[in-house]
């Protein structure tokens, strides 16, 4: 695995999150699980099943946090990179929270959110087992590109 040598001087994290038992929906953990690899001072990566509430703890000691996700694929087989607004309204369905809810929790409790990023990867197969698909793998690689991209960008001095 490639190994990113500039310095990050911005606190970083990277949350990939998915069910790694349903084929490409573990790809966002796999995603996480690479960053990790890469050791970068600043930057935390973590693999979650799903995102929670929980979470908001870490979104406030961070300048950055990047979320990402499997997204069943229609006839785009690109990774695709957006910005996160908050959420204007909404509710949390047991633990489960979107990012947008997440960033729109921390702002309430503690008066700050990160900027914040979604990154999705195409994915094709959601059924039992813990392959990725050929399309999944692919976007894989290109989603980690991007995110190189991001923390290199956004963490510049």
């Amino acid at each position: 695995m490639k190994t990113i040598t500039n310095n990050i001087v911005k606190n970083v994290v990277a949350i990939g999150y998915g069910s790694r038992l349903c084929g490409d929906d573990g790809v966002g953990q796999a995603v996480a699980e690479a960053i990790v690899a890469w050791n970068l001072p600043n930057v935390r990566a973590i693999a979650s099943h799903q995102l929670t509430p929980e979470m908001v703890d870490i979104l406030v000691t961070v300048d950055l946090a990047i979320f990402i996700d499997a997204c069943p694929t229609d006839d785009s087989l690109s990774v695709r990179v957006y910005p996160i607004e908050l959420a204007k309204s909404g509710s949390t369905i047991g633990h489960y929270c979107e990012p947008k809810m997440l960033l729109a929790i921390a702002q309430a409790l503690y008066g700050y959110h990160p900027q914040a990023w979604l990154v999705t990867i195409p994915a094709l197969d959601f059924s039992l087992g813990d392959r990725l698909s050929c399309v999944a793998q692919n976007g894989m690689t290109e989603a980690l590109k991007e995110l190189e991209r991001l923390i290199r960008f956004d963490t510049a001095a």
